[in-house]
């Protein structure tokens, strides 16, 4: 239903409500997108350890944030000289669920990189992603629940994406396996067909999946990411834990 500012005057009370139900449901997806802008600007290094408000839900029942705090607190890198890690996110796809305090969402993110691990020259890496995650209200204010950027691609610039794929880069590094079940596991791969994950969130999708920690909503291709069962090791990661780089 659609109201003008001249049908105001006419809305009962319950017609009232709803519209100001929706209203709010429209300033939570401004609030979550300033969240995650927020999320993308501090992810970047040179801003690791800044004083700044926490952007995480760290109350949620099933959050490990004693975990989660001291993963940020390790480096990944031996100096952030020549490091630069910039992901803006575009193409908000977020839904809010009823009662307001929960949200999923979907961004695309195109990504400029120079890493450089022990100090030597930064290699120059372009990146494109998404980030796929859901939102919920802790103390009145929107918080990360989980979802930090998955890969696409990310590849050496002058190298090209079809036969260069940077992994993420951790301490101690990933193995391959680790890397498809993280980072990579939407990664684009020459000799598979890609599939179109992770899926932005449908109006319905809290009706068809309740629970916030379900990751179902992301398919169609569940069988070949394994999603269908990640919601209980979701629970104990809480996202991956530290900083992307």
């Amino acid at each position: 239903m659609r109201w003008n500012m001249e049908d105001l005057d006419f809305l009962n009370e319950e017609e009232l409500a709803e519209l100001e139900r929706r209203t709010e449901r429209l300033l939570s997806v401004w609030e979550i997108q300033n969240l995650r802008g927020n999320a993308a600007i501090f992810h970047d290094d040179q801003h690791i350890g800044e004083q700044r408000r926490e952007l995480n839900a760290l109350k949620h029942p099933g959050v490990d944030a004693e975990s989660m705090l001291e993963a940020r607190r390790k480096p990944v890198v031996d100096s952030l000289e020549g490091n630069m890690l910039i992901h803006p996110l575009t193409t908000p796809v977020i839904e809010v669920d009823e009662t307001n305090t929960k949200a999923r969402g979907v961004w695309w993110s195109l990504g400029l990189e120079g890493l450089s691990i022990h100090r030597e020259k930064p290699m120059a890496i372009l990146s494109i992603g998404m980030v796929p995650g859901v939102h919920v209200k802790e103390d009145g204010e929107w918080k990360i629940l989980w979802g930090v950027w998955q890969r696409t691609t990310k590849n050496e610039y002058h190298a090209g994406w079809i036969d260069s794929m940077i992994p993420t880069n951790t301490r101690p590094p990933l193995t391959p396996e680790q890397d498809r079940k993280g980072f990579g596991r939407y990664a684009y791969q020459k000799d598979r067909v890609r599939c179109p994950v992770p899926q932005p969130p449908e109006p319905d999708t809290w009706e068809k999946y309740p629970d916030e920690w379900d990751q179902s909503w992301q398919k169609p291709a569940s069988e070949t990411f394994g999603l269908e069962n990640e919601k209980s090791e979701n629970k104990k990661t809480v996202e991956e834990k530290g900083e992307e780089s």
